[in-house]
């Protein structure tokens, strides 16, 4: 019997492994998502100002002379990410799990060595050099258009990860292990911007910001060769395509074999929905669903959260706001920023640890009740008289604004679609959620230079507000999501019932 038990255990943790391992590289994605995101912050200037000449010794320029481009390819970004998150919609409900990470990570490759080799050598060629005005107009043209394709590139990855990557981690992961593996995706973008931001102090050179946006692309290449040969595949999308052996074989790598209730579960499940399953749905067939309308309602709404409070002015803005509030020390902007990405950290373990205590609507509250706290000590600090004096009460603000940010805003949203949305609906009602996403994304970081330029220190004003709204939101529509099964939210009768 000992023995028996022992091997039960051995069993149980082996399954277990499997799991965590499948998350951790779907999960992984989330670093090069977050890399691209703060690449452009620290070597801007190199890139964009010359600083070091227009030509290097070698076929590459030195830099990329811009002026408005540097601020196209950041909401260029956006904009790919908009794309891919449409594109979502499609690809979710056509291939497999694998698959669409796999291809999310195609585009990721391109777009980052295309960012990263951002010259065309046949520009050196007697064809196009016959004058120093052609190397000087035409040349740096060409390279900042391929620059700033690579960024919509990435940005086609990025919307594609962020829905591909929540679903395949939700459908693997078991009720109790699903909370702490979905922050999985948060926790490698928050040190994706943080090695990045670490990286820039030391790479933003003439001969070395080139492999800023190299090295996302060659660990993206070793992360797909990991999916390929580790990651298990989703039993719940193998089922739902009438895969039924391929799928029990599935599910007993991830779970104990000798435990066959999950399986008979999903199985009837999926049976019981089959005529729903059919991934000829149209959206506007869906949404006339009003049970399945409220659900992706939520889903939009929790995902515009992720941006619309906020997020951006201080990470990707950081550095510039910060200065202005701490009256031009930019050096203690900059440390200020460096803490406020080591605190997500730390913000994201303590989601990862408690997520299945606290709840999805649990951190949500404790989320955007801490930036509104947050976004007003800011405009104390910064539009008061004496905010050289209140630059303390400034430092502390923008790190429990990003602190609490990475607790409930930022981890939520990317695990709630599949936890609200049934089968049939997943792949469009993700994909409007991460369409939303990354509108928010494009209209904030697009509009808050000219909302700073106007407001100056009362800029934060308007997070306020968004923010509280955010309580009341959550605190009166979002359901709780934690420790149910996939599906049964959208088998009540009601919204109403599961609030």
């Amino acid at each position: 019997m000992g023995n028996i038990d022992q091997g039960h255990r051995k069993n149980q943790m082996s399954n277990l492994a499997r799991v965590i391992l499948s998350a951790t590289i779907a999960a992984f994605s989330g670093l090069n998502v977050g890399w691209h995101i703060s690449v452009p912050n620290m070597p801007q200037t190199v890139i964009s100002k010359c600083s070091g000449g227009y030509w290097s010794d070698s076929v590459f320029p030195a830099c990329l002379p811009m002026t408005d481009t540097m601020g196209l390819s950041i909401g260029i970004y956006a904009l790919g990410g908009l794309a891919g998150s449409l594109a979502s919609g499609y690809i979710n409900g056509r291939f497999s799990r694998k698959s669409n990470l796999m291809l999310a990570g195609g585009w990721m490759v391109i777009g980052g060595m295309l960012s990263a080799l951002s010259v065309n050598t046949v520009m050196h060629s007697k064809l196009f050099a016959f004058s120093l005005y052609t190397k000087t107009i035409f040349l740096p043209l060409l390279a900042n258009f391929k620059y700033c394709i690579g960024r919509v590139f990435v940005g086609i990855s990025a919307g594609l990860y962020g829905s591909c990557c929540g679903i395949y981690v939700s459908e693997i992961s078991t009720k109790q292990s699903r909370g702490a593996l979905g922050c999985l995706y948060e926790l490698f973008l928050n040190l994706g911007i943080l090695f990045t931001q670490v990286c820039g102090l030391y790479m933003s050179t003439v001969s070395s910001w080139r492999y800023l946006w190299a090295i996302p692309s060659i660990l993206t290449v070793i992360q797909m060769i990991l999916l390929y040969l580790f990651a298990v595949e989703s039993p719940r999308y193998l089922c739902s395509v009438g895969k039924l052996d391929e799928a029990k074989a599935a599910l007993f790598k991830l779970r104990e074999q000798e435990d066959l209730i999950e399986w008979t579960e999903l199985e009837s499940h999926i049976l019981a929905h089959a005529s729903s399953t059919t991934t000829s749905a149209s959206v506007f067939e869906l949404l006339k669903d009003k049970n399945i309308f409220h659900m992706i309602l939520i889903v939009c709404v929790i995902q515009m959260y992720n941006q619309i409070g906020g997020i951006g002015p201080l990470s990707i803005y950081s550095v510039t706001l910060l200065t202005g509030v701490f009256q031009g020390d930019a050096l203690m902007a900059t440390t200020v920023t460096l803490a406020s990405s080591a605190g997500n950290i730390v913000a994201t373990m303590i989601a990862v640890v408690y997520m299945h205590r606290v709840g999805r609507k649990g951190f949500m509250l404790l989320s955007t009740i801490g930036m509104t706290v947050a976004s007003m000590f800011l405009v104390i600090g910064s539009a008061s008289p004496n905010s050289a004096q209140l630059a303390p009460l400034s430092m502390t603000a923008a790190i429990l604004f990003t602190f609490t940010y990475s607790m409930g805003c930022g981890v939520v949203p990317w695990m709630i679609a599949p936890e609200l949305l049934p089968l049939v609906a997943l792949p469009i009602g993700s994909a409007l959620g991460n369409s939303c996403n990354w509108i928010i994304n494009f209209i904030v970081n697009t509009v808050w230079p000219h909302m700073n330029a106007g407001l100056a220190g009362y800029s934060f004003t308007v997070f306020t507000a968004i923010n509280f709204i955010g309580i009341l939101f959550v605190w009166f529509f979002m359901p709780e999501t934690t420790g149910k099964d996939l599906d049964t939210l959208t088998d009540d009768e009601s919204i109403l019932d599961i609030k």
